[in-house]
């Protein structure tokens, strides 16, 4: 389906091709993200000469998707600034992204409609909000699949404006291999690559399944070791991150992928090590464990959410709830991968003190990599939608939205980590208390002490079998991280004791649990430099929501309530005291 939206400007195309068949020179830029925060590890890549955490997969596939007669070049603003040779080279922009990248896509817009570039916008949040980019000459809506050849398709019959959107998920057995070739792999951490799309789960919270359906499609084993070996050929070693929504999501098809990826590694001398998200019941089937294991998986992310069974329940969690959560970690690490884990406080049923309980866990499960923040409503979501119907929103001027028929939109601002900006919602219970348990926790579990107890914690529980020996460019990058890991902690007075303590004891369990050990006490140089960002910016949020806010604290301070929404036991607030709680 093709809509076209209404122009701010008068169509030029008098520097376009007539034809996407013709020579095009195609300049693709990805957004610069937020340099602090929990999710991209800037720090880390610094220490091994790295720019940059990940190069952007989903360019490097828009790429291959478009006609490979194109011309392309690759700027990536997390790694320097747009070359302007290249933007005035470029007969076409590529541009796009998620909701941190908002600002920066919007600026590339803005530019381009001044310029009289051709700007093309796609990728998650256009997805979510392609109103927001109305003024982007072409919004590729969904997956590129199906609507990148839509829009070459209008090109063709010379209407290339406009909003391109297909109601289908495509088959990602015909996604072609990403073009790899248009990064310089020295500028990152690692490299991304994915299986699969979607995920089966139905969480309240989450995007994945709106964007990308519940039923998980699968690349096809001989499909994605091709993949792995145009990493190879082009010189690549290291660590690979499968970048699926749900890794295990599908089973049935990520088995035979895996049977066939540990024969490739065998026949390659095991080039890479692996990560990936799954769900928490990965824990639960030991085949697969196993398999993951002999492939060089090394590190998995969890969304355990929360600790709160009933917290696990309310939003659509309960996958999390059939075991307990620390006994399946410990299973994993019984397995040699490590544990990152994604925690959210602001849930409707989170009790007071939830502090404690979430300190407790993180601590007793030794989970080093522990990314906490806030709950968001993000775009056409279930939780959303729940929220708009109890007239709970705040939109991003940080105005109640009373409306619930309104048309929801999150607008991100320039720099705006979205760790720290969650909570766009009257919260159920006092948003000040949520932020001050919000405080308590990453002050203590990203203390120094409680970091590296967990990391030699997790180390002697850890049963690592390495069958990766790396090359020569990966032991340079290793070593020099080795280096800088050591010189910054031992010139901290806070890490120095803990360090040398850690170091100790990690030499003692041998190379590889002193290598893994190492690696991740590394990990604290970025968490260390987010954690303090946040907590002056939840001081800030504090501040707000005490003095400043226009909203209610909480649910129990909205305004007086005629009827009840029997389905959720909120009260739901008539015409008129909607009308005076927004002229107070």
């Amino acid at each position: 389906m093709q809509t076209t939206p209404t122009p701010s400007r008068l169509p030029d195309f008098s520097r376009l091709p007539e034809s996407p068949d013709a020579p095009v020179r195609c300049l693709l830029i990805q957004p610069r993200f937020e340099q602090t925060n929990y999710w991209n590890f800037v720090e880390s890549a610094k220490a091994i000469g790295a720019k940059a955490t990940a190069p952007p997969l989903g360019l490097m596939t828009v790429a291959a998707l478009l006609p490979q007669q194109w011309e392309f070049r690759l700027a990536d603003q997390n790694v320097d600034e747009v070359n302007e040779e290249d933007w005035q080279w470029a007969d076409v922009i590529c541009t796009g992204g998620m909701l941190p990248q908002q600002p920066g896509i919007l600026q590339w817009v803005q530019r381009a409609n001044a310029e009289g570039k051709f700007i093309v916008v796609g990728g998650p949040d256009p997805t979510s909000q392609p109103q927001i980019y109305q003024d982007a000459d072409a919004v590729i809506v969904g997956e590129g699949e199906l609507t990148i050849p839509m829009w070459l398709d209008a090109w063709r019959d010379g209407n290339p404006k406009g909003q391109f959107e297909s109601p289908h998920k495509p088959d990602v057995t015909q996604t072609p291999t990403p073009r790899f070739d248009l990064v310089d792999f020295n500028d990152y951490l690692h490299v991304g690559v994915q299986s699969s799309r979607g995920c089966p789960y139905n969480c309240e919270f989450c995007d994945i399944i709106e964007l990308f359906g519940r039923r998980p499609r699968v690349k096809t084993p001989d499909q994605f070791l091709a993949e792995l070996q145009r990493l190879y050929d082009l010189g690549y070693r290291g660590w690979v991150d499968f970048t699926d929504d749900n890794f295990i999501g599908n089973r049935k098809l990520i088995k035979p992928l895996l049977v066939a990826l540990k024969q490739w590694n065998e026949e390659h001398n095991y080039p890479f090590v692996f990560s990936t998200e799954a769900s928490i019941n990965l824990a639960d089937d030991k085949e697969l464990l196993e398999l993951m294991r002999d492939v060089q998986f090394r590190y998995v992310f969890l969304g355990i959410e929360s600790p709160d069974e009933e917290t696990l329940i309310h939003t659509q969690k309960r996958i999390n709830t059939v075991h307990p959560i620390i006994e399946r970690v410990r299973t994993i690490y019984d397995h040699g991968i490590s544990v990152a884990a994604g925690l959210i406080i602001g849930f409707d049923t989170d009790k007071p003190g939830t502090d404690g309980p979430m300190i407790r866990f993180i601590q007793e499960s030794g989970i080093t990599l522990s990314m906490v923040g806030l709950l968001s409503a993000l775009p056409n979501t279930q939780l959303t939608r729940r929220l708009a119907k109890e007239r709970r929103l705040i939109d991003s001027e940080h105005n109640w939205v009373q409306d619930e028929s309104a048309n929801y939109e999150l607008r991100s601002a320039e720099s705006k980590d979205q760790t720290i900006s969650g909570m766009n919602f009257v919260t159920m219970r006092d948003r000040v208390e949520i932020y001050q348990e919000l405080r308590n926790i990453i002050a203590h579990v990203y203390s120094p002490r409680a970091f590296m107890d967990r990391v030699i914690d997790t180390a002697s529980r850890i049963k690592i079998v390495n069958k990766h020996v790396p090359n020569g460019w990966e032991f340079r990058r290793m070593f020099k991280g080795f280096r800088t890991i050591a010189w910054r902690m031992l010139r901290d007075k806070r890490t120095r004791y803990l360090y040398l303590r850690n170091f100790a004891r990690a030499a003692w369990m041998g190379p590889t649990k002193f290598e893994y050990a190492h690696t991740v006490m590394g990990s604290f140089l970025h968490f260390d430099l987010q954690t303090r960002k946040m907590l002056e910016a939840l001081d800030v949020s504090i501040d707000f929501a005490k003095n400043h806010a226009t909203y209610p604290r909480s649910v129990a301070d909205m305004p007086a309530f005629s009827t009840h929404d029997p389905a959720t036991s909120l009260p739901i607030a008539d015409a008129s005291s909607c009308d005076s709680a927004a002229s107070a």
